[in-house]
């Protein structure tokens, strides 16, 4: 298992301090695609098949709006800082569906901008719901789990408001010569190398995590998934029948 970038206690802290209207879950689903843009660097390839309404994690925001595409929705999640630099060009036109863990410099950047914040839960927290529950209790219906990476979150965001079908463009859990469409902040991370359907791919742990999430979460959730591009993310979902 994974460990989070900051301790229970850190990431208190930075939830006291997110300020704004807490996003309200929908009771039933809708039938509607949303797509769900990742950073990898299939994303390049890809781009011009998106369909709306257009989600974006990391640094695909910035790379669509480059693009003259503006997100309908925009999900982060990530407590560290780097974070907020990645983000250059927010939009007026685009719903910021932000964790309330997100570092405090993202404030400042969508000051003005139309935010809905969410409790970010990982797995068995109970510390993190006794905290909600004592520190912010209105908060209580607005908690979301999920998977380790912002890509696996923004489903979960998403069906929170009623989407249960979903296209993904850039999860690709892998890399050739970038790990990313474009220009991403984060540190590096040691390579690693697995096999998928006969192919070798390069990845990362925290990658192939997120990968070994998602193909659980295929074979066992309700919910209709198509992923577009090629990557270790995409072989995987290939050979369980889940590839547009």
């Amino acid at each position: 298992m994974l460990q989070g970038v900051l301790s229970n206690e850190q990431r208190h802290e930075q939830m006291a301090q997110a300020k704004g209207p807490m996003l309200k879950k929908k009771t039933h689903f809708n039938s509607k695609w949303a797509s769900i843009v990742c950073y990898g660097p299939s994303l390049a390839d890809t781009w011009q098949q998106i369909t709306r309404p257009i989600v974006t994690v990391s640094g695909a925001h910035d790379f669509l709006v480059e693009r003259g595409i503006v997100p309908d929705f925009h999900v982060d999640c990530d407590p560290r800082e780097h974070k907020a630099r990645m983000l250059k060009q927010p939009q007026k036109a685009t719903t910021y569906l932000m964790a309330t863990v997100c570092h405090p410099s993202w404030w400042e950047v969508l000051k003005g901008h139309n935010v809905r914040l969410w409790h970010l839960i990982n797995g068995n927290d109970l510390e993190t719901v006794a905290w909600v529950a004592a520190n912010h209790p209105e908060g209580m219906t607005s908690m979301i789990s999920g998977g380790s990476t912002v890509g696996m979150r923004a489903m979960e965001v998403m069906a929170a408001l009623g989407y249960r079908r979903f296209k993904f463009h850039g999860m690709d859990c892998s890399y050739t010569t970038d790990r990313h469409a474009g220009l991403h902040l984060g540190k590096e991370q040691s390579k690693i190398f697995v096999k998928a359907g006969g192919r070798v791919f390069q990845t990362t742990r925290q990658m192939l995590e997120a990968a070994i999430e998602m193909e659980e979460f295929i074979k066992t959730q309700d919910a209709e998934l198509a992923f577009f591009g090629d990557g270790l993310m995409q072989e995987t979902a290939l050979q369980l029948k889940e590839i547009a």
